[in-house]
């Protein structure tokens, strides 16, 4: 009897175990199930949250790419907007400029001074004539000296040193072709000019009586045989002109018609025609690329 007890106890324990055990066994089966999901979620939000700031990352990229294209756009407007601006403001002081030459004109007073200004709005009076005048010891046309190229004392000193280093630097011969004209030659000149090519024409290229530099026995005009003597834009291309642009100034002269300032001056491009200043301001003309007008305003 004690036996069949103690049997029957021994297979109710075992049905008991054998139910823990299941128990524990779908327990742990729940869990790791939901261990597996939960490491899933969080592996699936890493990488969405990964995807999401690479997204971000891709989209703040091309908007700072728009951006800089937009504000490159913006400053390129801006500058064409300037240059516009600029075009425009430069047209009309070139109307200002030549609406204005020969009107108003003003008789100067120091025609003596090498610094004298004379263009289109400033004259000599008919009467001037300088009284220093002399004839520099430099070739003409047809290489001898002529009557045609006096000058200043001052102005033909510097003249000769000029066409001297010219030969000694750089083995260049320059003709000196006209210098100083009375206020009646240029009344003649002027008139022929005109005849010729009509007033418009002429004024581009030939001063009015009074208004002519060289009544002032300061300028003359520079020519070569590479040019066979002639008063031409191909002198400044020259090996003469080019040696006289550059090196003018050492000698107080300067380029007075410059290419590129003809609405300023009111004449054509001239490489040949040269002007005493003096050294000290030819110096700084040359340096600043001015024209004369603005060196006297500075």
């Amino acid at each position: 009897m004690e036996r069949m007890k103690l049997k029957k106890k021994m297979i109710k324990f075992g049905s008991l175990l054998g139910l823990f055990i299941i128990t524990i066994g779908i327990s742990l089966s729940k869990n790791m199930t939901i261990f597996g999901q939960s490491r899933q979620d969080s592996v699936g939000k890493q990488l969405y949250s990964q995807s999401f700031y690479q997204t971000n990352e891709v989209a703040t990229v091309a908007h700072l790419d728009q951006l800089a294209k937009e504000k490159l756009l913006e400053e390129e407007r801006l500058a064409e907007e300037k240059r516009q601006e600029e075009r425009l403001a430069q047209q009309q002081a070139k109307l200002d400029l030549e609406s204005s030459f020969y009107e108003n004109v003003i008789t100067v007073s120091n025609g003596d001074s090498k610094l004298v200004l004379v263009n289109k709005n400033y004259a000599l009076d008919s009467s001037y004539a300088p009284s220093d005048l002399v004839l520099p010891n430099v070739l003409a046309l047809g290489h001898e000296q002529n009557k045609t190229i006096y000058l200043r004392e001052e102005a033909s000193q510097h003249l000769e040193q000029l066409f001297s280093a010219a030969e000694q630097e750089a083995g260049l011969i320059f003709l000196a072709r006209s210098g100083y004209r009375s206020y009646e030659t240029q009344v003649s000149l002027y008139q022929r000019y005109v005849d010729q090519n009509g007033q418009e024409a002429a004024d581009r290229f030939s001063a009015r009586a009074g208004h002519s530099e060289h009544q002032t026995g300061l300028a003359i005009d520079v020519t070569a045989d590479s040019v066979n003597g002639q008063l031409t834009t191909e002198f400044g291309k020259t090996a003469e002109g080019i040696w006289l642009k550059d090196n003018a100034h050492r000698f107080g002269y300067i380029i007075r018609y410059l290419e590129g300032r003809e609405s300023e001056t009111g004449y054509q491009y001239e490489p040949w025609h040269i002007r005493y200043v003096g050294v000290e301001a030819a110096t700084e003309i040359y340096e600043n690329n001015w024209i004369l007008e603005q060196y006297l305003n500075k």
